[in-house]
C-alpha cells in the first residue's frame, strides 16, 4: 500500500534546469554537473552535490520579488542569475534570505514562470498581503 502512495505523488514540474556557464556546460557535457534547479507547482527546489547530495526546497508562497541580473559575460552566453527573497512572515529565522539560481538559460522566461507559479500558489492558499504581515 505504501508503494501505491509513492507512485501517486505529483510533483508537476513546471521548469527544470542546470547552471549553464562555460564551466557548467563542460561539466554537463561529461555528466558531472550535479546542480539542478526545479520549479514545481508547490516548491522551488535546488539540488547540489554528488558525494553529499543536498536538496533545499522552499514553498512557493514563502517567496517574493523574483529578480534577474545579467553580467556582460552572461549576456554573451544568453544566461543570467535569478534571485528570489524568502518571506518568513516576520520571523528572524530566514528573513531576507535570498535564493540564487545562477547561470540559468533564458532567465527572463524562467523568472516569469517562477513569478506566475508563486502567484498561483498564493491564490490557491488564499493568502493575502495582510496574512503575510
Amino acid at each position: 500500500m505504501a508503494d501505491e502512495k509513492l507512485k501517486n505523488v505529483d510533483f508537476e514540474i513546471l521548469w527544470e534546469g542546470k547552471p549553464s556557464g562555460l564551466w557548467q556546460r563542460f561539466l554537463t557535457s561529461i555528466h558531472m554537473n550535479f546542480t539542478t534547479y526545479q520549479i514545481t507547482k508547490d516548491e522551488l527546489i535546488v539540488t547540489t552535490g554528488f558525494f553529499h547530495k543536498k536538496t533545499n526546497s522552499v514553498e512557493l508562497y514563502m517567496l517574493k520579488d523574483p529578480d534577474t541580473s545579467e553580467s556582460i559575460y552572461q549576456r554573451m552566453l544568453k544566461i543570467g542569475t535569478i534571485s528570489v527573497v524568502i518571506d518568513t512572515h516576520g520571523t528572524a529565522e530566514r528573513q531576507g534570505t535570498k535564493i540564487w539560481l545562477k547561470n540559468v538559460e533564458n532567465p527572463a522566461q524562467v523568472r516569469k514562470i517562477l513569478r506566475d507559479a508563486i502567484e498561483v500558489d498564493v491564490m490557491e492558499r488564499k493568502i493575502t498581503y495582510f496574512d503575510k504581515i
